[in-house]
């Protein structure tokens, strides 16, 4: 009978996907843009058109009559026409360069458009492709095995690993939770919510319905949607029209006829979105009001974010040179991660937190029998079937992959791993050389061990280390290992995006931001006259403005002679933006556009986040709740000072640096 019931629904289900294409084909034909039209300006609308014709009647007849009467008609109307074509203009510009509404690489595409970076191209074609030694030159068949390859990725690595038993992951795992997660009915305003938070420009799924036209429609698709959702909840069923993705392969670099080297994107139905949107709230509430998750996992978390990542490591390897003592900072790298995510592993460690019964047999429906196919010019390849991993470019993948790797603190008894969702790091100090690498390679021996039970795969090509502390560079003779490979010592490494120098003295980074920022000189100079000031103002917020402003509490913990290469060059696009004289005092630059010089930015950072820190400590990461203390805290004396921070004694400079010295100074 449930059966029969379950068979029904679906049907209703596909009734009403099928209504809402034909309704969708009908008001959306294909349509041929006209050479004459492709010419137009975007901000150009129809009214202006008609405005401009009438601008060159009034100005054809005031040159054919000399009547001063028509010359002051056309002047009055051009006077008018140069205000409206102007506010169109930039509220259009306005909107290209809105990083609310835009990602980076769109707000890129907006700026080549302007300043003529690049010419217009179309998509690039694949005309052959390698693929297991054989060369295939039709497009459909290349799409077909671009899209085998994309599905095999995960299963290929994890075959590659050693053979382990599937059930020592659960050695790692925490006691079971006693409380079960519920799914709460789905409300309109919900929905409502959820959709108007959408961005327009997204692209759209396998359907081809994006999010503008959803939010013309969804009064009218409202009842019907409600309804598909809870019965989803409540049967523990997703449907499988919103389990297909559409991959668009992007081109990475290197050849070009080899699949290794595009990168899939994954465009999944609106409709799923939605869904996925309703449960991860759910779930989402569900980890934090029984505080599952890792304390020092920054990923994909509200109120923790990478910059609170960076500066936690650090300020914990200030203190610890301030100390005398060592720090060896291991950077490992996973191959593939969210692509060899196992099933059942992943809906084992959900039931052991909590989610069981109807919503984990939803979770299972979600991740079992989800396909996919590979796009490319006027070509499609056919479904196929995705065994592993967590689905990619859906809301609920990471946080999936967030529950997956978990208990990762289990694996280690000494010491804080450090995450940011697939980004694993472990700083570990000692005074003592010897014991300090004896150590490292204890827990590097734990987490190979963790990482082989859980079918997940480390890259040790990519995977290195550092060394901070007074005496970093005398540490030859020692090495550490995983699985027997000395893993590689560099002075300088990427963490979360800070380029992170064993001297800590940031050359690295402010060189990187240097390299990356001095490119906008020229591309500044072609569109200060194109645009009104008030986009200018927003294109230097969208491209200078967030380099510099990322990671900035600790990058610019250094000298003002590391700093000046930076601050100059800010000061020079600042100057060019607002074509000001080189006689501006730079004040007036930083004043016009309400913002401050880097190291000043530096200092208020900190007193934002100290800020936070004293009005708003819930919004910060559980790690940071004790992070400073008050005067009256240490002592009970009734001083002027008592509800000041307290400020620790420091023994070096390197301690000076630290957020719990600078931020309570300041």
């Amino acid at each position: 009978m449930n059966c029969i019931t379950t068979v029904i629904r679906m049907k209703h289900i596909i009734f009403f996907h099928n209504k809402l294409m034909e309704s969708y084909n009908k008001s959306f034909p294909t349509v041929r843009l006209s050479h004459r039209r492709a010419k137009d300006k975007q901000w150009v609308t129809r009214g202006i058109k008609q405005s401009s014709n009438h601008k060159n009647k009034l100005y054809k007849k005031w040159k054919c009559s000399h009547n001063p009467v028509d010359e002051e008609k056309y002047k009055s109307y051009l006077r008018i026409f140069k205000k409206v074509t102007l506010a169109a203009q930039t509220a259009y510009y306005r909107e290209k360069f809105d990083t609310r509404i835009n990602s980076i690489k769109q707000l890129w595409t907006n700026l080549s458009k302007i300043s003529s970076l690049c010419r217009s191209k179309t998509t690039t074609k694949i005309e052959k492709l390698i693929y297991n030694n054989e060369e295939i030159t039709e497009p459909f068949e290349i799409s077909n095995k671009l899209n085998s390859y994309f599905c095999s990725i995960g299963p290929t690595l994890v075959h590659s690993l050693k053979s382990c038993g599937q059930s020592d992951f659960k050695n790692y795992c925490p006691l079971s939770n006693k409380d079960s997660m519920f799914c709460d009915p789905i409300t309109p305003d919900e929905i409502v919510r959820i959709i108007h938070n959408f961005p327009n420009n997204k692209a759209p799924g396998s359907d081809n319905i994006n999010t503008k036209i959803l939010k013309e429609i969804i009064d009218n698709i409202m009842l019907p949607l409600i309804h598909i959702y809870n019965l989803s909840f409540k049967t523990g069923i997703v449907p499988d029209l919103l389990k297909v993705a559409k991959v668009i392969p992007i081109y990475k670099k290197g050849e070009k006829h080899l699949p290794g080297n595009y990168r899939p994107i994954s465009l999944l139905s609106i409709f799923d979105k939605i869904l996925e949107k309703l449960m991860y709230r759910r779930l989402s509430n569900f980890l934090e009001k029984n505080n599952i998750l890792y304390g020092y996992q920054f990923g994909f978390r509200k109120n923790y974010s990478t910059s609170q990542a960076v500066m936690e490591v650090l300020d914990n390897i200030y203190q610890h040179c301030d100390n005398h003592e060592i720090t060896v900072g291991i950077y490992l790298d996973l191959q593939k991660a969210f692509d060899t995510v196992n099933h059942s592993i992943l809906l084992q460690k959900m039931a052991n937190y909590g989610v069981r019964g109807t919503v984990l047999k939803w979770f299972e429906s979600y991740l079992s029998n989800r396909k996919q196919y590979t796009v490319l010019p006027d070509y499609e390849s056919d479904l196929h079937s995705i065994t592993c991993g967590v689905p990619q470019g859906s809301v609920l993948g990471p946080l999936l992959f967030l529950i997956y790797v978990n208990d990762i603190q289990n694996a280690i008894s000494n010491a804080k791993i450090k995450l940011f969702a697939d980004d694993t790091n472990l700083f570990i100090h000692n005074c003592d050389p010897a014991q300090l690498f004896a150590r490292a390679n204890t827990c590097l021996a734990q987490l190979s061990e963790w990482f082989s039970v859980n079918r997940l795969s480390l890259n040790l090509d990519k995977t290195c280390y550092s060394i901070f502390g007074p005496s970093h560079k005398d540490m030859k003779g020692y090495n550490l290992y995983i699985n027997g490979k000395i893993i590689e010592n560099v002075d300088c490494c990427k963490y979360l995006g800070i380029l992170i120098d064993s001297d800590l003295k940031w050359q690295d980074h402010i060189n990187y931001l240097h390299n990356k920022l001095i490119k906008f000189t020229s591309i500044f100079y072609k569109i200060r006259t194109k645009l009104p000031q008030e986009v200018l103002r927003m294109i230097y917020f969208a491209f200078v403005h967030t380099h510099i402003l990322y990671g900035v509490e600790v990058y610019a913990n250094t000298t003002l002679n590391h700093l000046s290469k930076l601050i100059v060059l800010n000061n020079k696009l600042l100057r060019i933006l607002q074509n000001k004289s080189v006689k501006t005092h730079n004040s007036e630059l930083y004043r016009t556009y309400s913002t401050l010089p880097i190291h000043l930015l530096h200092n208020y950072q900190l007193l934002v986040f100290i800020h936070k820190y004293v009005h708003q400590r819930t919004k910060l990461p559980a790690v940071f709740s004790t992070y400073l203390e008050e005067n009256k805290l240490v002592h009970h004396y009734n001083t002027k000072q008592k509800e000041d921070f307290h400020i620790n004694v420091v023994q070096s400079e390197m301690g000076k640096r630290a957020v719990k010295y600078k931020g309570s100074l300041l």
